[in-house]
This record gives structure tokens, sequence and C-alpha cells, in this order.
């Protein structure tokens, strides 16, 4: 595969799936758990920023936002076993994301074909994993005004 010649030695594939407009990839480096995007109208690799591979609170996530790629990719890591749903919601769209459990650990992803803009409000981006009964057990985003990341409860 093209991606794995352009990264460093350490890359180590997780997952790959071919979507709508492309591919996503999961795979981790030397910098931790990454995601890639190829677009198959531009042939073109979108890679996101790096989470970490074992997060304290049981989950990470990232994004690619590329004007030059069709689609706004999330990933990430899932590491705390009550976790068992994941949600990424932003003022109209909500899209729950796919779970895939492999041998190297649980991981998810999603997709939207745009990131919607909300002039003079706070980011409508919110991502939340839910236990098997639909309670958020951890989030980011403005909640009430104020930003907050990490579990829900202890």
């Amino acid at each position: 595969m093209l991606l794995e010649k352009t990264q460093p030695k350490t890359f180590e594939l997780l997952y790959q799936e071919d979507v709508e407009k492309g591919m996503i990839v999961l795979y981790k480096d030397e910098s931790g758990f990454r995601h890639a995007f190829f677009s198959n109208k531009k042939e073109y690799w979108n890679t996101s920023g790096n989470a970490e591979l074992n997060p304290k609170d049981g989950f990470t996530w990232g994004m690619t936002n590329d004007p030059n790629i069709p689609i706004l990719t999330f990933a990430g890591l899932i590491t705390d076993d009550e976790i068992q749903n994941v949600m990424v919601r932003q003022n109209t769209l909500n899209q729950q994301a796919k779970i895939i459990s492999t041998e190297q650990g649980r991981y998810w992803f999603t997709y939207f074909d745009y990131l919607e803009e909300a002039p003079g409000q706070p980011d409508p981006l919110k991502i939340e994993a839910l236990s098997g009964d639909g309670e958020i057990v951890w989030k980011d985003d403005i909640y009430d005004g104020n930003l907050y990341r990490g579990k829900t409860k202890k």
C-alpha cells in the first residue's frame, strides 16, 4: 500500500475499509494511533494527527479536515470496556461511529461530507462515548458554556 511507503518505519496497519468516496485506514506508528483517508477522486492521502495509544480515560479521537478532500473523518481508540457506542454530533447531523475489534484492540471511525458552520455560536461538534445503556461515559465539547473533555464519571 502506498501509505505504508510514505510513513515511518514503525507503521502498523490496524484496519482498512473501502467507503463510498475512498478508503479509511487505521494504523499506529511511533507517534501513536492515527488514521488516514484516501480520496478516490483526488488520489490523495489525508492523515490525522496522533492520538494516545494508552489513553488514561479509555478513549481517544482525532480528525482529518482538508479542504482538498471531499469528506471529514473521525477515528479513535477505545480501551474502556464500558464504552459500547460512539456518537459524533454537529448542529443538525448526528453520526454513529463504526466500532471495530481487532487483535490489537478496539477502534472506531465515522465520517461526514462536511463540517457544519455555526456563525456566532460555540463549536457545534460533540464527541460522545456511550455505555451499552446509552449513558455518556466520555465526552468532548462545550457543555453549559464550558469546555469539557474526559470521563463523565470516575
